[in-house]
């Protein structure tokens, strides 16, 4: 059950039909047997979040003197607000060209995040650490990841890909647009007891999700950043810790339950991890709470490639 959970520790939270489905797909896949019923969560978008890499250290050797120089660090200039964070962010993506994959080709991404927590209840222990990898394919439809070590694929939130999002012209408005439509289109259902999301948050869901899990042209990722700041709720977070102990800048959302930061390098605006937070006391009345203040999701990416398949790294 843990090791599930943490294949979806740092989404946002989904329908408890939704979370009970993808646990028991999950969870007979692992067994090679039928799956029984789930206990209920109030679970999560399906699909994991995270990647980037580590800023270069200060200090260099000066080659044949064994004298150590000192070199300046990048200058962080500061953000004054979400509309400036998201230009900031989609000047720096055109600068970072990253790989150009093939269709059929899969996203490796390697993070550290904070594991379930011991208890077993919903959050995560923020003084412990693990290394998680997983596999998103091009199309965005699927992500893959080691249970129990057996190679497992699932269907991926909110199953959309660099191709869907790149169609000309590629705009704020446009690729929202699109990621819009297709939430609307998928139609969820929500349980008694939950609240649906508003619009707004599950469009910031959805863009949070595809940041941190898909391989995106710069065109694509500027417009996205850009669109994020337009997005009513979405506020800037000046300093916010990642899983690795990287101080970055965010964007973030609060809903009526929780809060959740996508983190980025104050200075190139890379992907840093993300973050999440309970707002509001939780109980979806079948003795499952979650209380105020217990951090949902805590991840750093660490490494992320393309490569021709899942498992390959």
């Amino acid at each position: 059950m843990s090791t599930l959970k943490e294949f979806r520790r740092d989404t946002p939270p989904m329908t408890a039909q939704v979370e009970n489905a993808a646990r028991a797909r999950l969870l007979a896949a692992a067994r090679g047997s039928e799956p029984r019923r789930a206990p209920r969560l109030a679970g999560r978008l399906a699909g994991r979040l995270g990647w980037r890499a580590a800023l270069a250290g200060a200090l260099a050797v000066a080659v044949g003197t064994g004298v150590v120089v000192a070199r300046d660090q990048p200058r962080v200039v500061p953000v004054a607000n979400v509309r400036e964070l998201g230009e900031r962010a989609a000047q720096a993506a055109y600068d970072d060209r990253g790989q150009a994959p093939n269709p059929g080709q899969w996203l490796y991404i390697r993070e550290r995040q904070a594991p379930q927590s011991k208890d077993g209840g919903y959050g995560v222990d923020l003084s412990r650490r693990v290394v998680w990898e997983q596999w998103t394919s091009m199309d965005g439809k699927q992500v893959a990841a080691l249970i129990n070590g057996k190679l497992l694929v699932q269907g991926n939130h909110p199953g959309l890909g660099a191709a869907d999002l790149a169609r000309q012209p590629i705009t704020p408005e446009g690729v929202l647009t699109t990621i819009r439509r297709k939430l609307e289109d998928m139609h969820m259902v929500w349980g008694e007891s939950q609240q649906p999301p508003s619009i707004d948050e599950q469009l910031f869901q959805a863009v949070y999700q595809l940041m941190g899990t898909q391989s995106l042209p710069p065109e694509v990722r500027a417009a996205l950043f850009r669109g994020l700041a337009t997005i009513p709720g979405v506020s800037f977070t000046e300093d916010v810790v990642d899983a690795d102990g990287r101080h970055g800048v965010a964007f973030s959302y609060t809903g009526e339950r929780a809060r959740y930061d996508l983190i980025l390098d104050p200075v190139d605006f890379r992907f840093l991890g993300t973050y999440g937070v309970q707002t509001a006391d939780y109980d979806d009345s079948s003795s499952f709470v979650i209380e105020a203040g217990t951090p949902l999701t805590l991840t750093a990416r660490l490494d992320a490639k393309v490569v021709d398949g899942p498992g390959q790294r």
